[in-house]
């Protein structure tokens, strides 16, 4: 993947996304399959959290294929120099999925100026039949209107209304490739009705010098400097699934609560996330 064009570039602020952008080998996406296998069949009580919020903080594998140079070099094409990876989150789709995405905006209910970019990683190709990323272009300009709905954890997530769904594009990618979408480009999926898996990883860009309207956001450094002041530092992973980094997580989830993901901490609430009991292992 080369350095992005002015063209592309223009699109991008235009439209609210880029696709089809050429990132990962067979065999890089074969080995992050292989290492998620792995790990489900190790730790199957711990896949529906490990796989959730920050999951680049648990697994240097996940961590490592985030900080692809290449990537980074296209995400500092669109945000600047200085760049945090703030979340790596999985989104997979068995066959015959009924697991589908309402059409909701990232930073709809905390707002992050300069805004995030949100990369998906088609770690097996993506297609209509499957449950693909839809996005709706030119959605980015502002925050739409939305309602909060009940989520995992206790969490409340939002849903765009009134969206025109005559104007969505599907983010058809093959395995490998990798979509860019601005954290305000409203964007769903549907269930997968096809016979493959749909295997996405979603990772998110924030510029360094970035703050939120809400609370303090925290991420880790892949590039350039953190002088900004608005987001914390988080601890890169070492190996996978360690008590260290169980714990370092779980550190990062009480002390900056109030990500883009969990939404604004309500007055007198404690953090409310999936984690591991560690006396049980």
């Amino acid at each position: 993947m080369m350095r992005l064009d002015s063209r592309q570039i223009n699109v991008f602020r235009r439209d609210g996304f880029l696709t089809g952008l050429p990132l990962l080998s067979t065999e890089a996406c074969t080995q992050f399959m292989d290492h998620t296998d792995r790990f489900t069949q190790h730790y199957p009580q711990d896949v529906h959290w490990a796989f959730d919020i920050k999951a680049n903080l648990l697994f240097d594998w996940v961590y490592e294929i985030g900080v692809t140079p290449a990537l980074l070099d296209v995400i500092e094409d669109l945000i600047g120099p200085d760049i945090l990876l703030t979340n790596s989150i999985f989104r997979i789709k068995p066959p015959g999925s009924e697991t589908r995405y309402g059409w909701h905006q990232d930073a709809a209910r905390i707002q992050v100026e300069p805004p995030f970019i949100l990369a998906y990683l088609a770690i097996s190709e993506a297609t209509s039949e499957n449950g693909c990323l839809r996005v709706i272009p030119g959605s980015h300009v502002a925050v739409e209107p939305f309602r909060l709905i009940s989520y995992a954890c206790e969490r409340k997530v939002a849903r765009t209304v009134d969206v025109d769904e005559s104007q969505a594009v599907d983010l058809i990618l093959k395995q490998g490739e990798v979509a860019l979408f601005h954290c305000n480009t409203v964007h769903g999926s549907g269930k997968n009705i096809s016979s493959r898996p749909r295997f996405g990883l979603i990772n998110d860009y924030t510029p360094a010098g970035a703050r939120q309207s809400v609370g303090t956001g925290s991420g880790q450094l892949v590039r350039g400097r953190n002088s900004g002041g608005g987001f914390a530092t988080e601890k890169i992973p070492v190996g996978a699934f360690t008590e260290d980094n169980i714990l370092s997580r779980r550190s990062t989830l009480m002390r900056y609560p109030e990500n883009v993901l969990m939404g604004p901490l309500p007055p007198g609430e404690q953090p409310s996330f999936a984690d591991a009991d560690l006396q049980l292992r």
